[in-house]
């Protein structure tokens, strides 16, 4: 197959093998020791409520703690961080939150339910200049109320499927209400928690390094002296384990990496898979001509062999398998068999579709249509993914170039709105459609296509009222088909995950996505 070929052409390409994951064992945590692992992107800045890539919060988690956060051990279920106990209204339009006492934020100041609310009206309501990624995940709180120091109140518009996920999504850092009153801005520059471990320094290009808190509020932890993540990406990332440099690369590692690390480490390294949550996709500026042009967006995804790219994806950039827009573990994923019944979908039928999208450009007046395609230069899945995206692209006589931006300048185009398409991602912690589609609503702050649709708003707005699951899963269905039909984001692949570690690492919990388990508060070495 071509594309096999062409993808080898852009990448250094190692052996293929396999390997397995390690079995959870209950053992007695040992104190001590620094982890060394590598972040393959560094933060834009160091606001939590802002980031939008896990490498930012990579570096950040171990910092901070949330209200609630998800269950290790089980990640359907929601368990107090911050909160010691909560109770839920009858009618589920009120939360009601009891803070665990005695919790310290680094400067030595107590932790109170002001610095909750302070969080909170701060992602649901940002002040002029600051950022809110996920703003539209809290815009079914009415208000918050503070009836006592130990106490914070929540109170909902409308009742919200998700609203436990909300208050558990690990972007939530909570910050210092006395910080914020003075600046709001202090957190972009400055990092100050509850979490275990206390910020020491940050050296561009180089690491970045924590120390444990020994106030924290969870007593014996964090079992770890400190953490240094090293700034790390293409080639380096494998050599860095492989050589011994670090303990761990707990971002991704592919079917290639796994073979040379275990042709090299043997049963020194330990690898852990999962399900993973995030789906990878195109998205269009639709601002800029002619990509204001729905024909233009249908002939861009029309081009794309899905079914035939995953041979050559699955060995080489751990994609796996087609999506539309939402993690195959949701309850509003397309079977197989939907699937192939979507346009540009088919399995059969690329070559048809080919020469439509070739109709599709001349009738817009772009036969030899130019573009650029804006990527990360980051080693998984991007890479692959971009070279796969310019061949099939190029099979229908389109010029394409590809810029492979480090993550500050690929975001900082993307808020922007300078480039022509984008590949983009959506990291989610659950696969409730309320996180999910948050993404892709007009107007939310890392919805970058500029589009305008009221009825992907109402439709959105819809489905978060609606208490029936076949009935919620068929307004979602709508959304999904619109915003394909729309072409303002063009759907693409997802994967599972693996990550690999010493063996002397415990404690270490793989989780679907990739933003959970970041604090370290729970990891250990068995040396």
């Amino acid at each position: 197959m071509r594309t096999i070929a062409r993808i080898a052409q852009g990448l250094v390409c190692l052996a293929i093998a396999g390997g397995f994951a390690t079995a959870a064992v209950a053992e007695t945590p040992k104190r001590g020791g620094v982890l060394r692992h590598v972040i393959e992107g560094e933060p834009t800045n160091f606001d939590c409520h802002a980031a939008a890539t896990s490498f930012a919060l990579q570096v950040l988690a171990p910092h901070y703690s949330t209200l609630l956060k998800y269950d290790t051990d089980d990640y359907s279920k929601i368990v107090g961080d911050l909160a010691d106990s909560w109770t839920v209204s009858p009618d589920r339009l009120t939360y009601t939150f009891k803070m665990k006492p005695g919790v310290k934020f680094h400067d030595g100041s107590e932790l109170s339910s002001a610095d909750i609310k302070a969080t909170f009206d701060r992602l649901r309501n940002p002040p002029q200049g600051v950022t809110s990624a996920r703003r539209g995940q809290f815009s079914s709180i009415d208000s918050i109320e503070t009836p006592s120091a130990d106490t914070v109140v929540f109170k909902l518009k409308h009742v919200n499927p998700a609203a436990l996920y909300m208050f558990a999504n690990p972007w939530n850092c909570v910050y210092s209400a006395k910080k914020l009153e003075a600046d709001q801005k202090f957190y972009e520059t400055n990092v100050m928690g509850t979490g275990p471990f206390v910020f020491e320094e940050y050296a561009k290009g180089s690491h970045w390094s924590a120390k444990r808190f020994d106030n924290y509020f969870q007593k014996g932890k964090p079992y770890l002296d400190g953490i240094r993540g090293f700034f790390i990406n293409g080639p380096g990332v494998i050599n860095a384990l492989a050589g011994g440099q670090v303990d761990a690369l707990l971002f991704m590692v592919a079917p290639p990496d796994r073979a040379r690390l275990k042709n090299l480490r043997g049963d020194a390294v330990a690898f852990h898979e999962n399900s993973f949550n995030i789906t990878n996709f195109l998205t269009v500026n639709v601002k800029k001509p002619p990509f204001n042009d729905p024909r233009v967006r249908k002939a861009l995804s029309l081009a794309i062999d899905r079914q035939g790219g995953i041979p050559s994806l699955s060995k080489l950039a751990t994609l796996e398998f087609p999506t539309v827009f939402v993690p195959p573990a949701s309850p509003v994923a397309y079977s197989k068999e939907e699937m192939e019944k979507l346009p540009g979908f088919g399995s059969n039928d690329i070559a048809k579709r080919q020469e439509e999208a070739k109709k599709l450009l001349a009738e817009a007046g772009v036969p030899k249509l130019k573009l650029t395609l804006l990527n990360r230069n980051v080693r998984l899945p991007w890479q692959p993914l971009g070279i796969f995206i310019m061949d099939q692209w190029r099979q229908i006589g389109i010029e394409v170039d590809q810029i492979p931006a480090e993550t500050p300048p690929y975001f900082a185009a993307l808020t922007s709105g300078n480039y022509d398409v984008a590949i983009d991602f959506n990291n989610t912690v659950s696969v409730d459609p309320n996180e999910v589609l948050v993404k892709f609503i007009p107007g939310s702050p890392n919805n970058y296509s500029g589009a305008e649709d009221k009825e992907l708003v109402d439709l959105f707005n819809k489905q978060a009222d609606i208490q029936d699951p076949a009935e919620r899963k068929k307004v979602v269905r709508e959304f999904l088909e619109r915003l394909m039909d729309q072409g303002y984001n063009i759907p693409l692949f997802g994967n599972n995950r693996a990550t690999a570690a010493v063996k002397e690492l415990k404690g270490w919990k793989l989780a679907p996505t990739t933003v959970l388990n970041l604090d370290m508060s729970e990891v250990w070495f068995d040396r």
